[in-house]
């Protein structure tokens, strides 16, 4: 009998001790709020040549169970890269319901050849719920271009002066020289003087010249390592300059960005 009295003593003992008035589920607890987000990030193109433009794009999306407020959303920078001038890499986002998101993106330019890793990196105004994430882009160097330009008669033959009236050739060719890949996408543009005027201009392997006035420009292309590829532009001598001389030139272009890569010019001398 003792026993049994002595065995519910100390039951009801710990069923008390167990028991208090806050145990209650849901009565005084301190809900644990989700504050969760995540962050991610693109960039387009991934492969550029040194000195042409990508994107990156950041986006955060709040996934917890409250509303996120004054989010900062900031995009890195690497070595490589430049952003474009006046570019914003870090904005504020007043809110943030769950399920919402935002993006936010930022031009950079391709400045020396390697890897570009950029982050993308949140945080809310608590600074309890914050993500991130790497993107990167590759930066190509640029091919190993050479080009020469000459003036010559119609017929290709060496000659140096050209009278007012007379037509008569530029003739450019462009290599890739010991070039170790293909080339981007190229064009050639010319931009004449005002006393020559574009007549007309083809190219090799199928390539086509277009022009009017004082510019021309040829069809896109590209070069195999070595390869090499001849241009020919027909003008015509409309006047004559005071000092006899006059110059072209011609610059080879990335398409579609016109990013120049290399410059030659020449000079003609014009005679009444």
């Amino acid at each position: 009998m003792n026993r049994v009295r002595w065995s519910l003593l100390v039951t009801g003992l710990f069923a008390a001790l167990a028991w208090t008035p806050g145990a209650v589920h849901g009565a005084d607890d301190d809900p644990c709020l989700c504050r969760d987000m995540v962050v991610t990030c693109s960039v387009k193109p991934r492969s550029v040549v040194q000195g042409d433009p990508f994107e990156v794009c950041a986006t955060v999306k709040s996934v917890g169970a409250v509303t996120l407020e004054k989010v900062r959303l900031t995009i890195g920078s690497c070595p490589t890269a430049k952003p474009q001038t006046g570019a914003k890499l870090s904005i504020v986002i007043p809110k943030l319901a769950q399920g919402q998101s935002h993006t936010h993106c930022v031009t950079f330019t391709c400045a020396e050849p390697g890897e570009c890793r950029i982050t993308a990196h949140a945080v809310d105004a608590t600074e309890i719920a914050s993500a991130g994430c790497i993107c990167s882009a590759i930066c190509r160097g640029l091919p190993a271009l050479q080009l020469e330009m000459i003036d010559t008669a119609l017929d290709r033959s060496a000659k140096g002066i050209f009278k007012k009236g007379e037509e008569f050739l530029y003739r450019l060719s462009i290599e890739n020289d010991v070039g170790t890949a293909l080339t981007p996408d190229l064009r050639i543009t010319w931009t004449l003087p005002p006393e020559l005027e574009f007549v007309r201009g083809l190219g090799e392997r199928g390539n086509t010249v277009a022009g009017s006035g004082q510019t021309a420009t040829s069809s896109r292309f590209v070069l195999r390592p070595n390869q090499k590829l001849i241009f020919e532009l027909t003008c015509r001598v409309i006047s004559v300059p005071p000092r006899a001389l006059v110059q072209a030139r011609a610059a080879v272009v990335t398409d579609p960005t016109g990013v120049e890569l290399a410059v030659e010019t020449e000079s003609t001398t014009l005679r009444r």
